[in-house]
């Protein structure tokens, strides 16, 4: 069965997600989580009972069309969400018994309680799962409280359908993600063909590469970067995160997990926006392999401004911060070039980060650095990925990889650092895309809050480059005290422009 989850998505957006379900194979039974039971946030019950599957193309127009789902479908309201309910549960157990030894115990009854609120919410209606002319696409909506949130109520009903119904596998999606047609079926065979594995995800594509220049250098970043830098870990033989718009689980893995994911706290502050690197982790930690099916795709939305790019990769390094550190005995469960790989992925921009540093205050490097070693990168990124990625990458990928790989590379070590800096942020950083979100414009002090670090260090990335090409020409020392101040000046005066005041 399938689960899709989303908060305010932009409608057309979400009727294509759904309609990409169409012609999927082996796919039982589609569940539809929206967190939010206000105004703005029933477009996208509308879009699921509204918006024909049949049509070639989704309409933008919510009216007057067949139903998404014009048989066997269902909409159901939660008037709690479930994850609230379960730490309530939990509590009560926790203060009755007063054995803090018995968490594992309480956790599990905690589940089975929430499983048996999800079972008598669905008596409610005349559903008849499992049965041939029962429903088969469910659509829940519960009040709004974040994404973590609307996973678990989502999970729990997963669940508890997939009991009725008798499916032993979960893939789990965003409300802008477009399935292919092998998508699933490929990703759960994985799953089938090795008992100890408890969930995996497949490779990503993105399917909005043409709507901006920020969205097609993206696209290069998931073509070549973030398909190799995947497959390190991969290679030790498990994964580390999987991905969020397209990980599928072995459910009986699913209920051991659930509460500890939803209730992580880090030195007592609650953890609620690195959901998919967390559940991986609580995967690794009980014994589960995760594997990355890197033959296998999906197609994901990326950001279109460079502003929602740069603070969706924050939100992302703080999760990899988060996830690095907090259970380091899953290090000693797994292969060490799992270990190596995430210390490649923590200190490696960091490394960076300290070499620019000391290049623009002292004109001298610390460490070896040759433009051939960039050089033999860009040549075997380009070689594996032509040979080995399934996606034949962007259009005109050749003249796009040096401009994705500066795009991706640049900002990196200050977001790297900036994501650890400010590791207990909860916020989302960018808006969701429907009409009402995206009218919420955040004002400029609030802008810079949020970017003021990359104005600060595209600064000094412009003033190194100018000290080094002013090192190279042979300027007197006073040339190049200009050259750097000139080039600490312009690119930071041209990003605050771009990307704090106008954007």
């Amino acid at each position: 069965m399938a689960a899709i989850v989303g908060y305010r998505e932009d409608p057309e957006l979400f009727a294509r997600a759904l309609g990409s379900y169409k012609s999927v194979k082996e796919c039982r039974f589609v569940l539809v989580g929206v967190d939010g039971n206000e105004v703005p946030d029933m477009e996208m019950v509308q879009v699921f009972q509204n918006v024909s599957l049949s049509l070639p193309t989704c309409p933008t127009s919510l009216t007057n069309h067949e139903q998404t789902f014009p048989d066997h479908s269902a909409v159901i309201q939660v008037e709690k969400p479930l994850g609230e309910l379960a730490m309530q549960t939990f509590e009560k157990l926790s203060t009755l018994d007063g054995n803090i030894h018995s968490s594992e115990m309480y956790s599990q009854t905690t589940i089975e309680h929430c499983c048996q609120l999800a079972r008598e919410i669905l008596s409610e209606y005349d559903l008849r799962l499992g049965q041939p002319d029962g429903v088969k696409h469910l659509c829940l909506f519960q009040p709004h409280l974040h994404k973590k949130g609307i996973m678990f109520t989502t999970f729990i009903f997963s669940i508890v359908i997939a009991e009725m119904i008798g499916v032993e596998y979960l893939w789990s999606s965003d409300s802008d993600t477009l399935v292919l047609p092998d998508s699933l079926q490929s990703t759960v065979e994985t799953l089938a063909g090795d008992p100890t594995v408890g969930g995996g995800s497949s490779g990503l594509i993105v399917h909005n590469e043409n709507d901006s220049l920020p969205a097609k250098l993206g696209s290069v970043v998931y073509w070549s970067e973030l398909y190799m830098t995947r497959s390190t870990s991969t290679s030790s033989g498990t994964s580390d995160c999987q991905s969020g718009p397209s990980s599928a689980f072995r459910i009986s893995a699913l209920p051991a997990v659930l509460y500890p994911w939803y209730t992580q706290t880090i030195l007592g502050h609650r953890m609620i926006v690195n959901e998919d690197r967390h559940l991986t982790t609580n995967l690794l930690m009980r014994g589960w392999t995760v594997t990355y099916v890197s033959d296998t795709l999906a197609a994901t939305d990326t950001p279109t401004t460079m502003s929602r790019w740069i603070m969706q990769q924050v939100r992302w390094s703080r999760a990899g911060h988060i996830e690095s550190f907090q259970q380091p005995r899953v290090y000693l469960l797994n292969n060490p070039l799992f270990f190596w790989a995430a210390i490649k992925r923590e200190f490696g921009p960091l490394l960076g980060l300290l070499y620019i540093l000391y290049y623009l205050f002292t004109g001298k490097s610390f460490a070896y650095f040759n433009w051939y070693d960039v050089g033999i990168r860009v040549s075997y990124t380009l070689l594996y990925n032509y040979t080995r990625n399934p996606d034949r990458g962007p259009s005109h990928s050749w003249f796009w990889v040096i401009p994705g790989l500066l795009f991706y590379n640049i900002p990196l070590p200050m977001i790297h650092l900036w994501s650890l800096i400010t590791v207990f942020q909860d916020g989302w950083g960018t808006s969701m895309r429907a009409t009402a979100e995206l009218s919420k414009r955040g004002q400029a002090w609030k802008r810079w809050n949020d970017l003021g670090f990359f104005v600060v260090w595209m600064g000094v990335v412009g003033g190194t480059a100018a000290r080094m090409a002013a090192t190279h020409l042979g300027w007197t020392d006073e040339g190049v005290f200009l050259a750097i101040v000139w080039g600490i000046c312009i690119p930071a005066a041209v990003s605050l422009y771009g990307l704090v005041i106008c954007e």
